[in-house]
């Protein structure tokens, strides 16, 4: 909002000088016109009467001008200031460091807005490895430890940002490959084989690390259309915005356990029907005049409850049903 407001404003002062401008002369063409008018009428003094035809000839021409400038002069500045708001610079011949705002290089358009997924993600691991390098140096205060070892940078990764840096995941198969991508950031010694920064700690903007992200989408796509396929960023990109690839990185998703399946019919299946023994077989498991037998194949089940009073009446019942049966007489 500040910078569209700062626009507007620049441009109704630009407005405002070329008013003033025309305005000047216009007031300068008059006292020319007053001054030749005086002129005019000194010379007629002195010729007469010739005097008067050459001074009609003399303001026709005036008039003409005082009338036609202006309208020439109102349409330029005019033209120019649309020229200048709607114009848009040609990205391709953009020179990259040289860009004062990376929100706004010319025409609204910004720096990053040819970017794609591959190029986000090595301008992340540019800033996330610049803050590495510095904040170990910070960290360790010791002037023998100039920097972290390149084979244990993926420890100090992961110590810092609570996260795994897998070179895999990048298309490359060691940490030194990785980081023969990100030069322009950090660069690993010769000697020591430790990860060195390439810029200072105390930037004024991270401007910087847009900057060289799009210098090296530039340098790549033209290794690419010049037949490098080398060049060529071979990241795995995950299949959903913002959840990463398990299986490219090599981690086992986990199984969420605890629930057991609903097992749902299917079409064309019969429920088994319960099978329940003829009459007789009931007869026989408790036979009417036992009152109290149980037999074994109904140890299992559950007696229902029943009350005190019935409990006895039935025992009554059964006992006066129950008579010995008579002896038998040869």
């Amino acid at each position: 909002m500040a910078k569209k407001a700062a626009d507007k404003a620049a441009k109704q002062a630009r407005k405002a000088a070329a008013a003033a401008a025309r305005d000047a002369r216009l007031k300068a063409a008059a006292l020319r016109k007053e001054m030749e008018a005086k002129a005019a009428a000194e010379k007629k003094a002195a010729e007469g009467g010739e005097g008067d035809e050459k001074k009609e000839a003399e303001e026709k021409p005036a008039e003409d001008v005082k009338m036609e400038d202006p309208e020439a002069e109102e349409k330029e500045p005019e033209e120019s200031d649309d020229d200048k708001d709607a114009g848009k610079v040609d990205f391709d011949k953009l020179d990259v460091f040289g860009v004062e705002d990376i929100l706004d290089v010319g025409g609204g358009e910004p720096l990053f807005s040819t970017f794609g997924f591959e190029d986000w993600t090595m301008m992340s691991l540019r800033f996330e490895l610049h803050l590495l390098a510095h904040a170990f140096k910070l960290d360790v205060k010791d002037p023998d430890r100039i920097g972290i070892h390149v084979e244990h940078l993926a420890f100090y990764y992961n110590k810092y940002f609570k996260k795994a840096l897998n070179h895999k995941f990048y298309g490359t198969d060691t940490i030194q490959e990785l980081l023969e991508l990100l030069r322009d950031t950090c660069v690993v010694s010769r000697k020591a084989k430790v990860v060195e920064p390439q810029l200072p700690d105390d930037m004024e903007s991270l401007g910087i690390f847009v900057m060289l992200t799009e210098e090296a989408r530039r340098d790549r796509v033209r290794r690419v259309d010049m037949g490098d396929e080398s060049a060529r960023l071979k990241l795995s990109q995950p299949s959903v915005p913002g959840v990463p690839n398990l299986a490219a990185v090599g981690v086992r998703p986990a199984v969420m356990g605890g629930v057991r399946p609903v097992v749902t019919p299917q079409l064309g299946q019969v429920r088994p029907a319960v099978q329940i023994p003829p009459a007789w077989q009931q007869a026989v498991a408790q036979p009417p005049g036992r009152p109290g037998f149980v037999p074994p194949s109904a140890m299992g089940q559950v007696r229902p409850f029943q009350p005190a009073g019935a409990a006895a009446a039935v025992t009554a019942a059964g006992v006066a049903a129950w008579r010995p049966g008579t002896p038998w007489r040869g």
